[in-house]
């Protein structure tokens, strides 16, 4: 079986160096970074240029993206892959736990769970993803992410826990 048809489609994009949000993080706290990734003042993170996410707003524990349905995040049977809406949904989690963290505080995801609530694809539009913080701790924090459509359906539900660390070094 050939790889390669008239079928093909390629796609293209760029990333920007990221040691400029490296070094704001050492005298920025969480939320100023984050704003100042959406003012475009700092670059965005490789991973959403790559899935096409976008960032929307940021307050202190909660934030939104946007990542509208393309072809190139489909599975076989033309729906958006189910990795793909995890990955926004981590995302979005994240992003609530960073806008609370003390300069050069870190986090890491330490479980992750995301349910699919209906099918989505190019045709759901825009997909509107909200990640918020429940419970704010020194040492961990736990969060949860709603993914709705252009309709306003709710298409996906996540939670979270995250583990925070006082200095990246960690």
């Amino acid at each position: 079986m050939s790889t390669t048809s008239s079928q093909t489609r390629h796609r293209a994009y760029a990333w920007e160096d990221q040691s400029p949000t490296v070094t704001a993080s050492g005298t920025h706290d969480g939320l100023a970074i984050l704003q100042a990734i959406g003012r475009e003042e700092l670059p965005l993170p490789p991973a959403l240029r790559t899935l096409d996410i976008s960032p929307v707003e940021a307050e202190p524990g909660r934030v939104t993206f946007t990542l509208v349905p393309s072809e190139f995040h489909l599975n076989p049977f033309g729906l958006v892959h189910g990795g793909v809406m995890a990955a926004l949904i981590d995302t979005a989690m994240g992003c609530a736990v960073h806008s609370l963290l003390p300069v050069g505080a870190g986090y890491v995801t330490s479980e992750l769970n995301v349910r699919f609530l209906r099918a989505t694809g190019p045709a759901s539009g825009t997909l509107l993803c909200r990640g918020e913080v429940i419970k704010a701790g020194r040492r961990s924090m736990v969060v949860e992410a709603r993914v709705t459509d252009d309709s306003g359906r709710e298409v996906a539900i996540g939670g979270c826990t995250c583990l925070v660390n006082a200095s990246p070094a960690n």
